[in-house]
């Protein structure tokens, strides 16, 4: 394994994934996700030739606070979720998982590559946890010990055996509580509830808002996603800033109506015009 290995790590780090590490799959085979991803695992890997390990690789995305010129929320916060700043990271972290993917087809022939990013039968947080690449937050994300909850996850299946013996759990975070204090929903400190009070998820719902979704987003300024569990996460406070260079130094500080008019490369342009639209009334209206 340790030749192999080596070799693994130095293409990913040439491929520009140094945020890396290895999970057995066999410690989420068990957990994986109902998507149309879990078809092309097992096309990837039958029965005679399984999958063996689960390269988790990082993406840091936060970049500097530059101000919300142009839009933003009461108290001159941005409207929009950080993550959904950058261009769209399926398309610009998916893009560079899959070249290194093809660059490890390449060094190893007869072997399988397979690349996920967010769209995954993988369990990425727990795969990435596992990995050794940080801890699992109350709020349910990757805490990194330098980038902090500010990172993207990618995977990569492969059935070389790469990834050496793991806990039965993923590590935690000390579980402070300051999240669920912070989360505008309650969502954390009453689960049950789901996601009809989390307040990303609301930003996202098609059609009209009941009245207690439209106060909450309207409080909240957002219009799109949420950070507030990742602002109050004591593990968030001194975390690097440095985004992944797939990125391209683009940034988008605050979502305005005149941004509508062009959805490309963004993470929220899947939703449409209407329910962003909706989104920034709402909040210009309690604005006024």
């Amino acid at each position: 394994m340790g030749d192999r290995q080596e070799t693994v790590k130095r293409i990913l780090e040439e491929s520009g994934l140094p945020l890396h590490g290895f999970c057995p799959f066999s410690a989420v085979e068990g957990r994986l996700l109902p998507c149309r991803g879990r078809e092309r695992l097992a096309e990837a890997f039958p029965p005679e030739a399984p999958a063996r390990t689960v390269i988790a690789a990082l993406f840091p995305y936060r970049f500097p606070d530059e101000g919300t010129a142009g839009g933003g929320s009461p108290g001159g916060r941005s409207n929009l979720s950080r993550y959904a700043r950058v261009p769209d990271y399926h398309h610009a972290a998916g893009g560079v998982l899959e070249q290194a993917a093809s660059r490890l087809a390449e060094a190893f022939p007869g072997e399988q590559f397979l690349p996920f990013i967010d769209s995954s039968p993988i369990p990425e947080v727990r795969a990435a946890a596992l990995a050794g690449l940080g801890v699992v937050g109350e709020n349910g994300l990757l805490i990194h010990p330098v980038y902090g909850s500010w990172v993207f996850i990618g995977a990569v299946v492969t059935g070389l055996p790469l990834a050496g013996p793991v806990p039965a759990e993923p590590p935690r975070c000390p579980g402070c509580g300051r999240c669920a204090a912070a989360c505008p929903g309650a969502c954390l400190a009453a689960p049950d509830a789901g996601r009809e009070t989390c307040l990303s998820a609301i930003t996202q719902k098609k059609g009209e808002l009941t009245q207690a979704e439209a106060r909450l987003l309207q409080h909240s300024g957002m219009a799109w996603g949420c950070d507030a569990c990742q602002e109050a996460c004591p593990m968030n406070r001194d975390a690097r800033i440095d985004p992944h260079p797939c990125f391209g130094g683009r940034y988008t500080p605050a979502l305005t109506l005149e941004s509508l008019e062009d959805l490309r490369g963004k993470a929220y342009g899947w939703r449409g015009k209407k329910v962003l639209a909706r989104n920034l009334s709402l909040i210009d209206a309690n604005g006024r």
